[in-house]
C-alpha cells in the first residue's frame, strides 16, 4: 500500500462581497494490492473537508505547497525542453549551413585558367610589352633563334637543365602558363607570377 497523495484539489471562490466563504476541498489517492493480487489498485478518498484533509496530514498549507511545487516542477521542466529544442535547432541550422557552404563551394565557378598559348603569341606579346624586340620575336617563331634575353636565363640555369629549355623555347609551338620552367624563366627576366597572368592574358588575346 502506497502513502495517500494529493489527487484533487478544488476551490470553490465566492463573488466579491458575498456573505460566503471561500471553499475547497481535496481527494486524496493511493495505490493499494488486495490480497491475493498481484497488481495495486488505485483508491481515492471521497471529497475531504479542509479539517478532515488535515486531519489526514494534508492542512492547506501543506497542500499549496505541493500545487507549487508541481507547477515549478512543470515549468521547469519546460524551459527544460525549449533550451533542447533550441540547442537542436540550432544544431540543424548549423547543419544547413553548412551543407549550403558546400553546395556553393561545388556551384562556384572554377578558378581562373589561363589557356595555353601559340609560340606567336608568347613572343609576339613579349616584343609589344618591351620585353625583346620585334625582330627578335619574329625570328623566335621563324628560326627557333631564342631572344637574347631568354638566351641569357636559359645560359643562367644549371647546365642539366639548360637543353630541356631550349627544347621547349625553341621547338614547342605551345605554352602552358603552368608548366614549372615559364616561372623559373619568367623570373629570371624581371617577370613575378602577377606579371605572368597578365602576360598570358595579353597573348591570348593577340
Amino acid at each position: 500500500m502506497s502513502e495517500p497523495y494529493l489527487y484533487e484539489f478544488l476551490y470553490r471562490g465566492r463573488p466579491a462581497g458575498s456573505a460566503e466563504a471561500p471553499a475547497w476541498h481535496v481527494v486524496l489517492g493511493r495505490h493499494v494490492t488486495p490480497l491475493g493480487a498481484t497488481e495495486a489498485q488505485f483508491v481515492a478518498s471521497g471529497a475531504l473537508s479542509p479539517a478532515q484533509a488535515e486531519a489526514a496530514g494534508f492542512p492547506l498549507s501543506a497542500v499549496l505547497a505541493g500545487i507549487d511545487a508541481a507547477a515549478l516542477a512543470g515549468r521547469d521542466a519546460a524551459v527544460a525542453e525549449a533550451a533542447a529544442l533550441r540547442r537542436e535547432r540550432d544544431a540543424l541550422a548549423g547543419e544547413r549551413d553548412g551543407l549550403a557552404a558546400q553546395l556553393a563551394a561545388r556551384e562556384a565557378p572554377a578558378a581562373d585558367v589561363l589557356p595555353a598559348i601559340s609560340d606567336r603569341q608568347f613572343f609576339q606579346a613579349l616584343a609589344l610589352a618591351g620585353a625583346i624586340t620585334p625582330d627578335a620575336a619574329l625570328a623566335a617563331v621563324m628560326t627557333g633563334r631564342l631572344p637574347a634575353p631568354i638566351e641569357a636565363a636559359v645560359t643562367a640555369l644549371p647546365a642539366a637543365e639548360r637543353f630541356a629549355a631550349r627544347m621547349l623555347l625553341s621547338g614547342a609551338t605551345a605554352f602552358e602558363r603552368g608548366h614549372p620552367m615559364v616561372a623559373q624563366l619568367g623570373a629570371a627576366i624581371g617577370y613575378d607570377a602577377a606579371a605572368l597572368d597578365a602576360l598570358w592574358r595579353q597573348a591570348a588575346a593577340l
